[in-house]
């Protein structure tokens, strides 16, 4: 009989995903990561050699899949560019509310506490904004933005967002969000 295959790495890097979102890279121990996925220790020098820099660059990559699922799907079931924004932008805001402003936004994280340190950390996150990016500009592309305008825009967006998100677990609220979500909305064309 065949042995049950080991969800070990989901587990980890599940637990990795959670904890850096709170803590940072830096923050965030190989050891603590292990204890909160409960997974053997063993197995993670195992199914990451590359120690607790691969599980995050893993934890990046998620992210960027998952992420651009979200905008992808958003812009799918939205009626117009504002109302996509919209959406999304209360995706991010649900988020950080249901954690009482303790996790935010997962790349952002990393990215402040470990680029250009890592190599491998710095490379993943640019692929992730990378990826971000892309879908927000073909998402406004396909409301009507043209092309330029969308890839500037995107820019924006994104960067609003994570300053935004920033801001919002120092104020403990989401206003900053809705402001610059309200900026947005603003530039986009009514199309």
């Amino acid at each position: 009989m065949a042995r049950p295959r080991s969800d070990s790495r989901h587990r980890i890097v599940a637990s990795a995903r959670t904890l850096l979102r709170r803590q940072g890279y830096h923050g965030t121990g190989l050891a603590q990561i292990i204890e909160h996925s409960g997974a053997p220790r063993g197995s993670v020098y195992f199914l990451f050699a590359g120690g607790k820099e691969q599980v995050a660059t893993e934890a990046v990559s998620e992210w960027a899949t998952e992420i651009a699922t979200i905008i992808e799907r958003t812009r799918i079931a939205s009626g117009t560019a504002r109302e996509w924004v919209s959406t999304m932008a209360e995706h991010f805001a649900r988020e950080m509310r249901e954690s009482g402003f303790t996790e935010g936004l997962p790349v952002t994280m990393i990215t402040l506490d470990s680029v250009p340190g890592s190599s491998p950390l710095t490379e993943a996150c640019r692929k992730a904004y990378d990826t971000w990016l892309a879908a927000l500009a073909d998402g406004l592309v396909g409301f009507g933005v043209p092309a330029g305008e969308a890839n500037t825009l995107a820019t924006f967006m994104l960067s609003g967002l994570e300053g935004a998100a920033v801001l919002c677990r120092v104020y403990e609220s989401t206003e900053p969000l809705d402001e610059v979500v309200s900026l947005v909305l603003t530039l986009i064309p009514a199309v």
